[in-house]
């Protein structure tokens, strides 16, 4: 038998293979199986990466072999080749010297520990030996490990070694590794082994978690009980007994509110507690004993404002709109959400002022809700037919004013300029045609605009030299709409005087997030379950180091996209990317933008294949990209909620269907071969079908061919951007607007960046 522990090493450095290491994770964090399966057909894995892509492809591949992964799980950890995958070569590694347990090994000895456990392999008591051979340290594997060993010691009424092995992990370790159930069984062994004040004081230390399962607060209740008596927990403190609440029935928390009416008065202890109590009484109607619970806690209440929002939403949702606005003056916050349901409310009480007054400051503190965005047009623009009834030029102003000058924006300046030229006002529409692009820049109307307006816009003439300042440049612009063949002035221009505040800075922090990350232990160790498409337990450490050093959630953003860059995971750099413009309110139009960013959230990723597929198909690859980016951004295992896959995001029936008529008998609509060939095949056949025009393939791709065929019998008149204003079906109109614009952007960044 070949051993591959030492082998892994020495090949490392001696030997070259088709594959890099970090090819190999890359190919199995993309799921691109059939890459990995031709390099095996003549090569033998000698690596134990090569081992753990094959161990991957089995188990997800649509043509793998569940025996031939447990042979390779078994190989890996036993670090030799195994031909059989018995109980017997299993309990091998019982006794065998351990390796250094480097990320693919913990992996791999977890994955086996469940497929022994399916198989009934071990014992319970060989199964706790198992388990017990990993050292505990902070690592999600190491986390699940002891969370399954301690409920098996628990199982079995061990609770010495639960106390024994618990109390052998680093103070700095615990925190991390000790999962709620693992930290109620920790409590409960205090108290079976007779320390029941120090039982108490872990068991209350666990009910303050953020994010405890009501199942674990049932089972600490449970137990609290039976040793305590039952009815002891009613008899508890406020601060102590609103911790339990989601374990107390309904009839009891009744019973408990008549009879104990201090707990609404209670300075309170616990935020947990606090939110227990307060959700209840919100749930419950309890409306007065909720505002005097909010009144003596106001330290809490100012913790966190989006709670107090979250409060407002179950009262708006319960129709109580008098009661969410009472609640949102009362205790105002920061949170956008805070106007939100304000709007909402207002609105279903039939008050329009401040319903318009309470969206727009909503919209102009979180611009990017498009539905909301719809409904700010909504009131704006009485639309009964081809007659449109517009509100007052005030209210337009009103909303410009106040919302933020992002791409998001470019709907409100259409129905703005139409609202001008309807009421007659000429001066002021030409003198907002010069402008417009600066109030919506990189947005899909830009182009709409110059398409409705274009005579008016003509009447003035090009700015002769449109970088001499920012006025200027937004005037060019505004005349061109940034399309490149009408820019010839400023292609290949350095336009930095125009670009957003802080989108240089910003650039250059994520620049330099990947050398942070692999200087800092527990993110390089994220970066490893990234590396190979483990995102889940990458995601709970980049968690736990947020909140253990009290970061924000934008620091998180640039954590995640440092994450993204070093593991070629285009999704996480573009996502997170994207998210940290909308943070700042800086428009991700890709001609004013530096390109550090621009390129994290208009990649080109698998541009191999998207090429080939493009010419066999003798479509631009720009459109395939433009639709990638809506339908998945870029995420190869993206699962839609209607059970659409991939990173063009195909329906099972739809793959099925394209696969047959394309011979294609095995295939996996994760594999992005697969889907790029079959998605781009789907939109070719729909370009085909509808003149070539991306905008309406788009419609019907998302919204399907029939669809799109009975929308333009009975909303298409001629105009197709009347008609996308007016189509009945929201997601499709989104959807095609932000797919024409992503197809404009990666047009823009390879005519003016030569990218």
């Amino acid at each position: 038998m070949r051993h591959f522990w030492l082998a892994s090493r020495i090949l490392l450095f001696f030997t070259t293979s088709l594959f890099a290491e970090t090819d190999l994770q890359y190919l199995i964090k993309s799921h691109q199986w059939g890459q990995i399966e031709n390099h095996f057909r003549n090569t033998n894995p000698s690596r134990e990466s090569e081992v753990y892509s094959l161990i991957e492809f089995h188990e997800k591949a649509p043509n793998g072999d569940k025996e031939k992964r447990f042979r390779y799980l078994i190989s890996l950890v036993r670090g030799v080749f195994v031909t059989e995958s018995s109980e017997e070569e299993v309990r091998k590694i019982l006794t065998q010297t351990m390796p250094f347990q480097t990320t693919i090994f913990k992996l791999s000895y977890w994955k086996l520990y469940t497929e022994i456990t399916q198989r009934n392999y071990l014992t319970p008591a060989e199964r706790i030996q198992f388990l017990g051979r990993l050292n505990l340290e902070e690592d999600p594997i190491c986390r699940r490990s002891l969370d399954e060993l301690v409920r098996l010691l628990a199982a079995n009424n061990q609770w010495k070694e639960i106390l024994d092995k618990i109390n052998s992990i680093q103070e700095t370790h615990k925190k991390y590794l000790l999962t709620g159930d693992t930290q109620y069984r920790y409590g409960k062994a205090k108290l079976i082994l007779g320390d029941e004040k120090s039982a108490v004081e872990e068991w209350l230390n666990l009910l303050q978690r953020d994010g405890l399962s009501d199942s674990t607060v049932h089972m600490v209740a449970a137990d609290w009980s039976k040793y305590k008596g039952s009815g002891s927990i009613l008899q508890l403190a406020p601060s102590e007994l609103t911790l339990l609440l989601p374990a107390i029935s309904h009839n009891d928390k009744e019973a408990l509110f008549r009879t104990r009416p201090e707990v609404f008065s209670t300075r309170l202890a616990y935020y947990e507690g606090f939110k227990h109590l307060t959700s209840v009484l919100t749930k419950t109607g309890k409306t007065n004993e909720l505002f005097r619970v909010l009144r003596a806690n106001k330290t809490f209440v100012d913790m966190d404002s989006s709670f107090i929002v979250a409060l407002a939403d179950i009262l708006y949702q319960q129709n109580k709109f008098q009661a969410a606005i009472e609640l949102l003056r009362t205790f105002p916050g920061k949170d956008a959400g805070y106007y939100r349901v304000l709007a909402a409310s207002y609105d279903r009480l039939g008050d329009r002022e401040l319903y318009f007054e309470n969206l727009i400051l909503y919209l102009g503190k979180y611009p990017f809700n498009l539905f909301y965005q719809d409904r700010l047009i909504e009131y704006l623009v009485d639309r009964k037919g081809d007659k449109s009834n517009y509100a007052p030029l005030v209210k337009f102003e009103r909303a410009l004013a106040e919302i933020p000058n992002l791409p998001v924006k470019g709907r409100l300046v259409y129905w703005y300029l139409r609202s001008l030229k309807e009421s007659g006002e000429t001066e002021k529409l030409k003198k907002e045609l010069k402008r417009y692009y600066a109030l919506c820049p990189g947005s899909y109307y830009t182009r709409v605009i110059r398409e409705e307006f274009l005579s008016i816009i003509k009447e003035s003439n090009k700015p002769d030299n449109p970088t001499y300042n920012k006025e200027y440049l937004f005037e060019y612009l505004s005349y061109t709409a940034g399309i490149p063949e009408e820019s010839y002035a400023i292609l290949g221009r350095n336009l930095g005087f125009v670009y957003p505040k802080d989108s240089y800075e910003l650039g250059n922090k994520l620049g330099g997030m990947s050398s942070r990350i692999q200087g800092h232990k527990l993110l390089n160790l994220a970066k490893e379950y990234f590396r190979v498409g483990e995102d889940s337990l990458g995601l709970s450490l980049v968690n736990f180091h947020i909140k253990r050093e009290n970061l924000s959630e934008e620091e998180k953003d640039e954590i995640l996209v440092g994450i993204g860059d070093l593991t070629y995971n285009t999704y996480y750099t573009a996502f997170h990317t994207r998210s940290l413009l909308k943070r700042h309110f800086i428009p991700d139009d890709p001609i004013l933008l530096p390109t550090s960013l621009s390129v994290r959230i208009y990649p080109r990723p698998h541009q191999s294949l998207v090429s080939r597929y493009a010419n066999e198909n003798d479509i631009s690859e720009d459109k395939i990209y433009a639709l990638m980016r809506q339908e998945s951004f870029f995420k190869e295992t993206a699962t839609s909620r209607s059970n659409a896959r991939g990173l063009m995001q195909i329906m099972p029936a739809t793959g099925k269907e394209l696969a047959s008529r394309m011979g294609i008998t095995s295939y996996s609509l994760y594999e992005p071969d697969t889907s790029i060939r079959l998605g781009t095949k789907f939109l070719a056949y729909l370009l085909k079908s509808n003149g070539n025009e991306l905008k309406w393939a788009s419609i019907a791709y998302n919204g399907g061919p029939g669809n799109l065929r009975k929308w333009k019998k009975s909303v298409y008149s001629g105009d197709f951007n009347h008609f996308l204003e007016d189509l009945p079906y929201k997601e499709s109109r989104d959807y095609c607007r932000i797919v024409v614009s992503n197809f404009y952007a990666y047009d823009i960044m390879k005519k003016y960046h030569k990218l």
